[in-house]
Protein backbone atom coordinates (compact mmCIF):
# COMPACT_ATOMS: atom_id res chain seq x y z
CA UNK A 1 0.00 0.00 0.00
CA UNK A 2 1.13 3.67 -0.39
CA UNK A 3 0.83 5.46 2.35
CA UNK A 4 1.54 9.32 2.58
CA UNK A 5 2.21 11.01 5.79
CA UNK A 6 1.30 15.17 6.13
CA UNK A 7 3.18 16.36 8.94
CA UNK A 8 5.24 13.56 9.47
CA UNK A 9 8.34 15.41 11.23
CA UNK A 10 6.25 15.49 14.03
CA UNK A 11 7.06 13.38 17.15
CA UNK A 12 4.10 10.98 16.53
CA UNK A 13 3.94 10.85 12.96
CA UNK A 14 7.14 9.89 12.29
CA UNK A 15 6.66 7.02 14.76
CA UNK A 16 3.34 6.19 12.51
CA UNK A 17 5.68 6.01 9.43
CA UNK A 18 8.29 3.79 11.18
CA UNK A 19 5.27 1.75 11.78
CA UNK A 20 3.79 1.85 8.65
CA UNK A 21 6.90 0.86 6.61
CA UNK A 22 7.76 -2.17 8.76
CA UNK A 23 4.79 -3.13 7.97
CA UNK A 24 6.10 -3.34 4.37
CA UNK A 25 3.93 -0.03 2.76
CA UNK A 26 6.04 2.30 0.81
CA UNK A 27 5.60 5.55 2.64
CA UNK A 28 6.21 9.00 1.86
CA UNK A 29 5.31 12.07 3.30
CA UNK A 30 5.18 15.97 3.57
CA UNK A 31 6.10 18.38 6.25
CA UNK A 32 5.31 22.48 6.38
CA UNK A 33 8.97 22.33 8.54
CA UNK A 34 10.76 19.44 8.32
CA UNK A 35 13.59 18.93 10.53
CA UNK A 36 17.03 17.84 9.55
CA UNK A 37 17.16 15.29 12.20
CA UNK A 38 13.98 13.70 11.46
CA UNK A 39 14.23 13.67 7.84
CA UNK A 40 17.47 11.99 8.26
CA UNK A 41 16.07 8.99 9.95
CA UNK A 42 13.47 8.50 7.85
CA UNK A 43 15.56 8.45 5.05
CA UNK A 44 17.39 5.37 6.85
CA UNK A 45 13.68 3.54 6.09
CA UNK A 46 13.54 4.62 2.95
CA UNK A 47 11.25 7.27 3.27
CA UNK A 48 11.53 10.65 1.27
CA UNK A 49 10.18 13.92 3.04
CA UNK A 50 9.00 16.58 0.83
CA UNK A 51 8.99 20.23 2.40
CA UNK A 52 5.74 22.28 2.21
CA UNK A 53 2.47 20.42 1.38
CA UNK A 54 1.02 20.36 -2.50
CA UNK A 55 -1.68 18.47 -4.31
CA UNK A 56 1.22 17.08 -6.49
CA UNK A 57 1.93 14.72 -3.56
CA UNK A 58 -1.16 12.87 -4.24
CA UNK A 59 -0.08 10.65 -7.03
CA UNK A 60 -0.86 6.65 -6.64
CA UNK A 61 -1.22 7.65 -2.90
CA UNK A 62 -3.96 4.78 -1.44
CA UNK A 63 -4.03 6.24 2.24
CA UNK A 64 -3.39 10.11 3.75
CA UNK A 65 -2.35 9.97 7.07
CA UNK A 66 -2.45 13.79 8.75
CA UNK A 67 -1.96 15.79 11.81
CA UNK A 68 -4.13 16.90 14.15
CA UNK A 69 -1.98 20.73 13.20
CA UNK A 70 -3.15 20.45 9.64
CA UNK A 71 -6.57 22.07 9.02
CA UNK A 72 -9.75 20.69 7.36
CA UNK A 73 -8.62 23.39 4.56
CA UNK A 74 -5.53 22.59 3.71
CA UNK A 75 -5.46 21.75 -0.23
CA UNK A 76 -3.79 18.87 -0.16
CA UNK A 77 -5.71 17.18 2.27
CA UNK A 78 -8.62 18.69 0.46
CA UNK A 79 -7.83 17.41 -2.45
CA UNK A 80 -7.22 13.70 -0.97
CA UNK A 81 -10.95 13.88 0.59
CA UNK A 82 -11.95 14.90 -2.86
CA UNK A 83 -9.99 12.35 -5.18
CA UNK A 84 -11.93 9.52 -2.51
CA UNK A 85 -8.70 8.53 -1.23
CA UNK A 86 -9.13 7.67 2.17
CA UNK A 87 -7.81 10.12 5.05
CA UNK A 88 -6.98 8.93 8.60
CA UNK A 89 -6.25 11.60 11.46
CA UNK A 90 -2.93 10.38 14.00
CA UNK A 91 -5.06 9.04 16.21
CA UNK A 92 -7.15 6.50 14.07
CA UNK A 93 -4.24 5.39 11.90
CA UNK A 94 -2.48 4.77 15.33
CA UNK A 95 -5.11 2.78 16.86
CA UNK A 96 -5.73 1.26 13.22
CA UNK A 97 -2.27 -0.31 13.75
CA UNK A 98 -2.41 -1.39 17.56
CA UNK A 99 -5.81 -3.31 16.71
CA UNK A 100 -3.90 -6.15 15.69
CA UNK A 101 -1.40 -6.06 18.79
CA UNK A 102 -1.80 -7.23 22.38
CA UNK A 103 -1.06 -3.05 23.42
CA UNK A 104 0.33 -1.84 26.91
CA UNK A 105 -0.65 1.99 27.08
CA UNK A 106 1.21 4.66 28.58
CA UNK A 107 -0.52 7.97 29.03
CA UNK A 108 -0.29 10.98 31.32
CA UNK A 109 0.43 14.97 31.51
CA UNK A 110 4.13 14.24 32.41
CA UNK A 111 6.22 11.36 32.13
CA UNK A 112 4.67 9.15 29.31
CA UNK A 113 7.50 9.45 26.80
CA UNK A 114 10.54 8.20 29.63
CA UNK A 115 8.08 5.64 30.94
CA UNK A 116 6.92 4.10 27.70
CA UNK A 117 10.99 4.01 26.82
CA UNK A 118 11.92 2.24 30.11
CA UNK A 119 8.96 -0.51 29.24
CA UNK A 120 10.12 -0.63 25.76
CA UNK A 121 13.29 -1.21 27.09
CA UNK A 122 12.72 -3.71 30.06
CA UNK A 123 10.91 -5.98 27.41
CA UNK A 124 13.39 -5.73 25.16
CA UNK A 125 15.95 -6.78 27.34
CA UNK A 126 13.64 -9.54 28.62
CA UNK A 127 13.56 -11.00 25.16
CA UNK A 128 9.74 -10.11 24.14
CA UNK A 129 10.63 -8.15 21.08
CA UNK A 130 8.70 -5.80 21.40
CA UNK A 131 6.66 -3.28 18.90
CA UNK A 132 7.33 0.36 20.99
CA UNK A 133 6.13 3.77 19.73
CA UNK A 134 7.08 6.51 21.57
CA UNK A 135 7.17 10.50 21.38
CA UNK A 136 10.83 10.84 21.66
CA UNK A 137 13.72 8.98 20.16
CA UNK A 138 15.86 6.61 21.10
CA UNK A 139 19.38 6.51 19.54
CA UNK A 140 19.54 2.67 19.83
CA UNK A 141 16.56 2.63 17.90
CA UNK A 142 17.14 5.17 15.09
CA UNK A 143 14.36 6.93 16.52
CA UNK A 144 10.61 6.77 18.13
CA UNK A 145 9.50 3.71 16.73
CA UNK A 146 10.91 0.03 17.24
CA UNK A 147 9.56 -2.63 15.07
CA UNK A 148 8.92 -5.93 16.85
CA UNK A 149 6.24 -8.86 17.54
CA UNK A 150 2.54 -8.64 18.99
CA UNK A 151 3.28 -6.77 21.81
CA UNK A 152 3.03 -3.34 21.22
CA UNK A 153 3.80 -0.50 24.14
CA UNK A 154 2.13 2.37 23.22
CA UNK A 155 2.62 6.39 24.28
CA UNK A 156 -0.97 7.34 23.91
CA UNK A 157 -1.30 11.06 24.98
CA UNK A 158 -4.91 12.59 25.60
CA UNK A 159 -3.96 15.52 22.86
CA UNK A 160 -6.97 15.43 19.93
CA UNK A 161 -8.46 12.37 22.46
CA UNK A 162 -5.93 9.72 21.01
CA UNK A 163 -5.90 7.39 24.37
CA UNK A 164 -9.69 6.78 23.39
CA UNK A 165 -9.56 4.92 20.73
CA UNK A 166 -7.03 1.85 21.59
CA UNK A 167 -8.48 -1.14 23.75
CA UNK A 168 -5.33 -2.18 25.93
CA UNK A 169 -4.64 -5.10 28.00
CA UNK A 170 -2.89 -2.91 30.24
CA UNK A 171 -2.38 0.58 31.01
CA UNK A 172 -0.72 3.54 32.91
CA UNK A 173 -1.59 7.31 33.96
CA UNK A 174 2.23 8.75 34.87
CA UNK A 175 0.44 12.05 36.09
CA UNK A 176 -2.60 14.35 35.90
CA UNK A 177 -2.84 17.97 35.52
CA UNK A 178 -4.52 20.62 33.30
CA UNK A 179 -3.56 19.96 30.08
CA UNK A 180 -5.17 20.21 26.16
CA UNK A 181 -8.20 21.87 27.85
CA UNK A 182 -8.90 23.25 24.14
CA UNK A 183 -9.86 19.47 23.35
CA UNK A 184 -11.91 19.34 26.17
CA UNK A 185 -13.49 22.56 26.86
CA UNK A 186 -13.46 21.90 31.03
CA UNK A 187 -10.89 20.31 33.99
CA UNK A 188 -14.35 17.69 34.69
CA UNK A 189 -14.49 16.61 30.56
CA UNK A 190 -10.67 15.71 30.64
CA UNK A 191 -10.96 13.92 33.94
CA UNK A 192 -13.36 11.91 32.19
CA UNK A 193 -11.64 11.39 28.98
CA UNK A 194 -8.91 9.39 31.25
CA UNK A 195 -11.32 7.40 33.24
CA UNK A 196 -13.02 6.65 30.02
CA UNK A 197 -9.35 5.52 28.74
CA UNK A 198 -8.38 3.50 31.58
CA UNK A 199 -12.44 1.46 31.50
CA UNK A 200 -11.42 0.19 27.79
CA UNK A 201 -8.52 -2.24 29.63
CA UNK A 202 -9.55 -5.29 28.70
CA UNK A 203 -10.50 -8.08 31.43
CA UNK A 204 -7.53 -9.75 33.38
CA UNK A 205 -5.72 -6.24 32.54
CA UNK A 206 -3.82 -4.07 35.04
CA UNK A 207 -4.43 -0.10 35.80
CA UNK A 208 -1.93 1.85 37.30
CA UNK A 209 -3.23 5.87 38.20
CA UNK A 210 -1.21 8.38 40.47
CA UNK A 211 -1.93 8.21 43.84
CA UNK A 212 -2.40 11.57 43.94
CA UNK A 213 -5.42 11.08 41.46
CA UNK A 214 -7.08 7.85 42.38
CA UNK A 215 -10.29 8.68 41.40
CA UNK A 216 -9.16 7.73 37.70
CA UNK A 217 -9.77 4.17 37.86
CA UNK A 218 -12.89 4.08 39.16
CA UNK A 219 -14.47 2.92 36.47
CA UNK A 220 -11.96 0.29 35.84
CA UNK A 221 -12.22 -1.06 39.17
CA UNK A 222 -16.16 -0.96 39.06
CA UNK A 223 -15.35 -3.62 35.94
CA UNK A 224 -13.07 -5.85 37.69
CA UNK A 225 -9.66 -4.83 36.56
CA UNK A 226 -6.39 -4.64 38.94
CA UNK A 227 -5.80 -1.52 40.32
CA UNK A 228 -2.32 -0.36 41.40
CA UNK A 229 -1.40 3.66 42.59
CA UNK A 230 1.98 5.01 41.82
CA UNK A 231 3.47 7.62 43.74
CA UNK A 232 5.01 8.25 47.60
CA UNK A 233 2.54 6.15 49.85
CA UNK A 234 1.36 4.10 46.89
CA UNK A 235 0.77 0.77 46.02
CA UNK A 236 4.53 0.44 44.15
CA UNK A 237 6.10 3.21 45.87
CA UNK A 238 10.17 3.59 44.94
CA UNK A 239 11.87 5.11 47.58
CA UNK A 240 15.46 6.87 46.65
CA UNK A 241 18.13 6.39 48.15
CA UNK A 242 21.55 8.23 47.61
CA UNK A 243 22.30 10.19 44.52
CA UNK A 244 25.04 8.74 42.56
CA UNK A 245 26.27 10.54 39.31
CA UNK A 246 23.98 11.00 36.88
CA UNK A 247 21.57 8.65 38.53
CA UNK A 248 19.61 7.23 41.17
CA UNK A 249 20.27 4.08 43.44
CA UNK A 250 16.19 3.02 44.72
CA UNK A 251 14.35 0.38 46.22
CA UNK A 252 11.34 -1.32 44.20
CA UNK A 253 8.95 -4.21 45.10
CA UNK A 254 11.79 -5.50 47.45
CA UNK A 255 14.55 -5.52 44.94
CA UNK A 256 17.80 -2.93 44.98
CA UNK A 257 18.42 -1.06 41.49
CA UNK A 258 20.37 1.20 39.91
CA UNK A 259 18.70 3.58 37.21
CA UNK A 260 20.72 6.03 35.21
CA UNK A 261 18.87 9.18 34.99
CA UNK A 262 18.53 12.05 37.42
CA UNK A 263 15.69 12.70 39.73
CA UNK A 264 13.09 11.26 41.51
CA UNK A 265 10.05 11.45 38.97
CA UNK A 266 12.13 9.89 37.05
CA UNK A 267 12.30 6.70 39.75
CA UNK A 268 8.43 7.02 39.76
CA UNK A 269 8.62 6.69 35.80
CA UNK A 270 10.71 3.56 36.39
CA UNK A 271 8.63 2.36 39.38
CA UNK A 272 5.51 2.40 36.56
CA UNK A 273 7.43 1.03 33.83
CA UNK A 274 8.54 -2.19 36.16
CA UNK A 275 4.84 -2.80 37.24
CA UNK A 276 3.84 -2.61 33.42
CA UNK A 277 6.48 -5.19 33.07
CA UNK A 278 5.01 -7.34 35.53
CA UNK A 279 1.87 -7.39 34.29
CA UNK A 280 3.31 -8.66 30.93
CA UNK A 281 4.70 -11.70 32.72
CA UNK A 282 8.47 -10.15 33.52
CA UNK A 283 9.85 -10.90 37.16
CA UNK A 284 10.37 -7.32 38.67
CA UNK A 285 14.18 -8.34 39.68
CA UNK A 286 14.77 -8.77 35.92
CA UNK A 287 12.76 -5.64 34.57
CA UNK A 288 15.07 -3.55 37.84
CA UNK A 289 18.16 -5.24 36.04
CA UNK A 290 17.31 -3.84 32.84
CA UNK A 291 16.85 -0.61 33.67
CA UNK A 292 20.28 -0.51 35.06
CA UNK A 293 21.35 -0.37 30.94
CA UNK A 294 18.55 2.05 30.08
CA UNK A 295 20.18 4.08 27.80
CA UNK A 296 17.59 7.52 28.15
CA UNK A 297 15.45 9.50 25.83
CA UNK A 298 16.42 12.26 23.31
CA UNK A 299 15.57 16.04 25.02
CA UNK A 300 14.88 14.46 28.83
CA UNK A 301 17.92 16.14 30.29
CA UNK A 302 20.29 15.15 27.71
CA UNK A 303 23.82 16.39 27.73
CA UNK A 304 24.56 17.38 24.63
CA UNK A 305 27.66 18.80 24.77
CA UNK A 306 30.51 20.87 26.91
CA UNK A 307 31.69 24.91 26.46
CA UNK A 308 34.05 26.63 28.75
CA UNK A 309 33.68 23.91 31.60
CA UNK A 310 29.49 24.32 31.59
CA UNK A 311 27.48 20.99 30.71
CA UNK A 312 25.21 21.51 27.99
CA UNK A 313 21.87 19.76 28.50
CA UNK A 314 18.46 19.80 26.40
CA UNK A 315 14.84 19.11 28.01
CA UNK A 316 11.61 18.60 26.58
CA UNK A 317 10.36 20.27 29.87
CA UNK A 318 7.31 22.78 29.10
CA UNK A 319 4.69 22.27 31.33
CA UNK A 320 5.74 24.24 34.90
CA UNK A 321 5.48 20.37 37.01
CA UNK A 322 7.86 19.28 34.38
CA UNK A 323 10.06 22.75 34.96
CA UNK A 324 10.57 22.74 38.47
CA UNK A 325 11.21 18.21 38.16
CA UNK A 326 13.61 18.81 35.66
CA UNK A 327 15.59 21.91 37.66
CA UNK A 328 15.51 20.66 41.10
CA UNK A 329 17.37 17.42 39.61
CA UNK A 330 19.78 19.19 38.03
CA UNK A 331 20.34 21.69 40.55
CA UNK A 332 21.27 18.36 43.22
CA UNK A 333 23.39 17.03 40.41
CA UNK A 334 25.06 20.28 39.38
CA UNK A 335 28.60 21.62 40.49
CA UNK A 336 27.91 25.60 40.03
CA UNK A 337 25.32 27.75 38.90
CA UNK A 338 21.98 26.35 37.15
CA UNK A 339 20.85 28.64 34.04
CA UNK A 340 18.22 27.57 31.37
CA UNK A 341 16.78 29.13 28.40
CA UNK A 342 13.19 28.77 28.53
CA UNK A 343 10.87 28.76 25.92
CA UNK A 344 7.19 28.60 26.16
CA UNK A 345 5.27 26.25 24.36
CA UNK A 346 1.85 27.50 22.51
CA UNK A 347 -0.19 30.56 23.59
CA UNK A 348 -3.47 28.81 24.91
CA UNK A 349 -0.74 26.83 27.43
CA UNK A 350 1.24 30.13 28.81
CA UNK A 351 -2.00 32.15 29.08
CA UNK A 352 -3.13 29.51 31.20
CA UNK A 353 -0.07 28.75 33.18
CA UNK A 354 2.34 31.60 33.03
CA UNK A 355 2.47 32.50 36.36
CA UNK A 356 3.55 28.93 37.60
CA UNK A 357 6.17 28.81 34.20
CA UNK A 358 8.12 31.76 36.15
CA UNK A 359 8.04 30.14 39.90
CA UNK A 360 9.07 26.95 38.37
CA UNK A 361 12.12 29.09 36.63
CA UNK A 362 13.05 30.23 40.17
CA UNK A 363 14.49 27.66 41.23
CA UNK A 364 17.43 27.90 37.97
CA UNK A 365 19.98 30.60 39.35
CA UNK A 366 19.59 32.25 36.42
CA UNK A 367 16.93 32.37 33.43
CA UNK A 368 16.18 33.28 30.16
CA UNK A 369 12.79 33.72 28.45
CA UNK A 370 12.54 33.31 24.50
CA UNK A 371 9.55 34.06 22.49
CA UNK A 372 6.62 31.31 22.51
CA UNK A 373 6.71 28.85 20.00
CA UNK A 374 3.10 28.58 18.51
CA UNK A 375 3.13 25.34 17.09
CA UNK A 376 -0.19 24.71 15.79
CA UNK A 377 -1.83 27.83 17.47
CA UNK A 378 -2.55 31.15 16.19
CA UNK A 379 -1.34 34.27 18.67
CA UNK A 380 -3.61 35.44 21.18
CA UNK A 381 -3.59 39.29 21.78
CA UNK A 382 -1.67 40.29 25.09
CA UNK A 383 -0.20 36.60 25.77
CA UNK A 384 3.43 37.21 25.03
CA UNK A 385 7.07 35.88 26.67
CA UNK A 386 6.57 39.14 29.14
CA UNK A 387 3.96 37.22 31.11
CA UNK A 388 6.38 34.43 31.85
CA UNK A 389 8.96 37.13 32.90
CA UNK A 390 7.32 38.85 34.99
CA UNK A 391 6.28 36.20 36.84
CA UNK A 392 9.20 34.37 37.10
CA UNK A 393 10.39 38.43 38.51
CA UNK A 394 7.72 38.28 41.13
CA UNK A 395 8.95 35.19 42.24
CA UNK A 396 12.03 36.44 42.94
CA UNK A 397 14.20 34.75 39.94
CA UNK A 398 16.93 36.54 38.22
CA UNK A 399 14.86 36.24 35.08
CA UNK A 400 15.65 38.07 31.38
CA UNK A 401 14.24 38.17 27.86
CA UNK A 402 15.95 37.01 25.18
CA UNK A 403 15.89 36.24 21.68
CA UNK A 404 17.16 33.31 19.05
CA UNK A 405 19.90 36.02 18.41
CA UNK A 406 21.39 36.48 22.03
CA UNK A 407 21.98 32.39 22.64
CA UNK A 408 25.37 32.66 21.02
CA UNK A 409 26.13 35.17 23.84
CA UNK A 410 24.60 33.42 26.88
CA UNK A 411 26.79 30.04 25.76
CA UNK A 412 29.78 31.68 25.66
CA UNK A 413 29.33 33.60 28.81
CA UNK A 414 28.84 30.58 30.77
CA UNK A 415 30.77 30.01 33.36
CA UNK A 416 30.86 26.25 35.17
CA UNK A 417 27.49 24.54 36.66
CA UNK A 418 24.77 23.74 34.20
CA UNK A 419 23.19 25.42 31.53
CA UNK A 420 19.84 24.11 30.00
CA UNK A 421 17.59 24.71 27.05
CA UNK A 422 14.65 23.75 27.83
CA UNK A 423 11.25 23.74 25.71
CA UNK A 424 8.89 21.49 23.34
CA UNK A 425 9.43 23.85 20.24
CA UNK A 426 12.83 25.05 18.39
CA UNK A 427 14.60 26.07 21.38
CA UNK A 428 16.85 22.55 20.98
CA UNK A 429 17.58 23.22 17.44
CA UNK A 430 18.91 26.47 18.51
CA UNK A 431 21.03 24.94 21.62
CA UNK A 432 22.43 22.56 18.73
CA UNK A 433 23.19 24.97 16.00
CA UNK A 434 25.06 26.93 18.44
CA UNK A 435 27.05 24.77 19.82
CA UNK A 436 28.44 23.41 16.85
CA UNK A 437 29.12 26.72 15.06
CA UNK A 438 31.05 27.97 18.16
CA UNK A 439 32.98 24.82 18.58
CA UNK A 440 32.84 22.22 21.52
Amino acid sequence: MNIHIMGICGSGMSALAGWYSALGNSVTGCDGAPSPDKTNSLGKLGISVETGHSVNHLNNIDRLVFSAAIPRGNAELARAIALGIPTLRRSEALAELASSHEVVSIAGAHGKTTTTSMAGWIAQEAGLDPTVFIGGNMNCWNGNFRAGGKLAIVESDEFDRTFLRLTPSHAAVTSFALEHLECYGSPEALEWAFQAFLESVLPGGTVIVPVEKPGLGFWAERIGRTILTSGPGGDIDARVGEYRGWGEKYRLFGCHGFLPAPGIHNVRNAQVAVALSMACGIPADRAIDALASWPGVSRRLEKIGEYGGTTIVSDYAHHPDEIAAALSSVKKLANGPVTVVFQPHLPSRTSLLYREMGSALRIADKSYVLPIFKAREEPIPGVDSCLVCDAARRSGALCDLISENQIEGILKAASGGVLIFMGAGSVDGYARRVLREVGQ
